[in-house]
C-alpha cells in the first residue's frame, strides 16, 4: 500500500494504491501484479502506476504501466477501471518489483511511502 497524489500532482485527487503479487504454478516465469486505486476525497480520479521489474540472475527487466481510474467518490463503491491485473515476464530465478506513480512528489510525501517494493523468489 502506498499513498500518492493523483494525476498532475493534484491533492484533491490524492489517494491510496494497493497491490498484490502472485507467481502462478501453471505459468512459470510470470508474476501477476494486481493494482487498485482509491482516492481519499470526493473527486473521481485517475492515476498511472508503473511496475518496474528486474531479474537479479539475468539482470534483465523493464517497466509496465496500468492506467487506473475511480469514478466514485471517496469510500463509495468503486466504479471505472479502478483495479487492473498485469502479467509480467520476470523469468526464472529471484526478481524484484517496485510500483511508482507519475504523481510522485517528494515535497508532499515521504518517498518511501509512495514506492512499494516486492521481492519474488
Amino acid at each position: 500500500m502506498a499513498h500518492t497524489l493523483g494525476r498532475d500532482n493534484s491533492i484533491p485527487c490524492s489517494g491510496q494504491i494497493t497491490g498484490t503479487v502472485q507467481t502462478p504454478h501453471d505459468r512459470p516465469g510470470i508474476a501477476l501484479v494486481t493494482l487498485s486505486w482509491t482516492p481519499f476525497f470526493t473527486s473521481p480520479c485517475a492515476i498511472t502506476a508503473y511496475v518496474n521489474f528486474w531479474n537479479t540472475d539475468t539482470h534483465q527487466g523493464g517497466t509496465m504501466l496500468a492506467n487506473l481510474t475511480n469514478e466514485s467518490s471517496g469510500l463509495a463503491t468503486p466504479r471505472g477501471d479502478w483495479t487492473q491485473q498485469i502479467s509480467i515476464p520476470i523469468g526464472s530465478g529471484p526478481a524484484g518489483l517496485t510500483v511508482t506513480t507519475e504523481a510522485f512528489s517528494t515535497g508532499n510525501f515521504d518517498p518511501n511511502r509512495v514506492m512499494t517494493r516486492f521481492v519474488v523468489a
